[in-house]
């Protein structure tokens, strides 16, 4: 599961909600956003205790992103958090994590990136995503990265611009030659994804089923699914099911489901 609380879930109250809602879903992983109190030890210790989950917060400029993690389901080996507050708008938390119970052991691990892209420029959004390619492949090639996205998904539907604020218009959309002229969403994040051959599982679903309705906005105010998953090829044989979560935040709750057993296995040093 991922889910960005929206900034101030401690301060105003939404924070015991969105755990309730968590605990609904029950994920073996989740991917927060926008969690910056949870830097504190007593106030992570205390979400610990909250969750009934082991919980990892990156370092970042601002707005933390954070992991957690069923113990009884996921083994923690390392934690690379190595360009987050420097490189990062916002940062990323990036786990190494054996799966338990597997039909048969992995020799690398899998690779567990909660992030948030700059929405201020899809250009260095599109670095950042390049960054977290380059990681979610670094220690043996199962990867994934989740979060806010915050720009257009490839296959997605153009939304109405005239609904979604003009910053975010002029941060997400490409350059017009005039007022006059359409508004077109900028997909270059999402064509960096595809070009470092990440799948997004949203979109995999959606085409394959076939059921548009998968590909469903996810940013409540900004009419785009700007949360998303995003998987090595490794994964992709894994990919169960997707589907969104309502809760008390600004974005509604992302959900997939994997079969670990169906993973294809990378060959030795084949991403070394």
């Amino acid at each position: 599961m991922s889910q960005n609380a929206q900034i101030g879930a401690h301060q105003d109250g939404r924070w015991e909600g969105l755990v309730g809602a968590i605990r609904d879903v029950d994920p073996d992983l989740l991917l927060l956003q926008e969690v910056e109190w949870l830097a504190g030890p007593e106030q992570a210790k205390a979400a610990r205790e909250e969750l009934g989950m082991n919980l990892v917060v990156a370092p970042s400029r601002q707005m933390n992103p954070a992991v957690a993690w069923k113990p009884r389901a996921l083994e923690w080996l390392d934690t690379d958090t190595r360009y987050s507050a420097t490189d990062m708008h916002h940062g990323y938390c990036s786990l190494q994590l054996r799966p338990l119970g597997l039909a048969k052991e992995w020799p690398v691990p899998l690779v567990a990136i909660s992030t948030h892209l700059t929405p201020y420029s899809v250009e260095a959004a599109g670095q950042e995503a390049q960054l977290l390619i380059a990681r979610a492949y670094r220690f043996g090639g199962i990867g994934l990265v989740g979060g806010d996205i915050n720009h257009m998904p490839l296959g997605d539907e153009e939304p109405d611009w005239s609904l979604i604020p003009p910053y975010n218009r002029s941060s997400r959309c490409h350059r017009r030659k005039s007022s006059t002229d359409p508004w077109r969403g900028n997909r270059l994040v999402g064509e960096v994804f595809r070009d470092g051959d990440m799948t997004d599982v949203a979109a995999h679903l959606a085409d394959s089923r076939p059921d548009p309705s998968l590909r469903a906005l996810t940013g409540k105010g900004g009419q785009l699914r700007v949360d998303q998953f995003h998987v090595t090829p490794a994964l992709v044989p894994a990919i169960v099911d997707y589907r969104r979560v309502n809760t008390n935040a600004d974005h509604y709750g992302i959900v997939a489901t994997f079969d670990l057993d169906r993973v294809a296995l990378p060959a030795a040093g084949e991403y070394v």
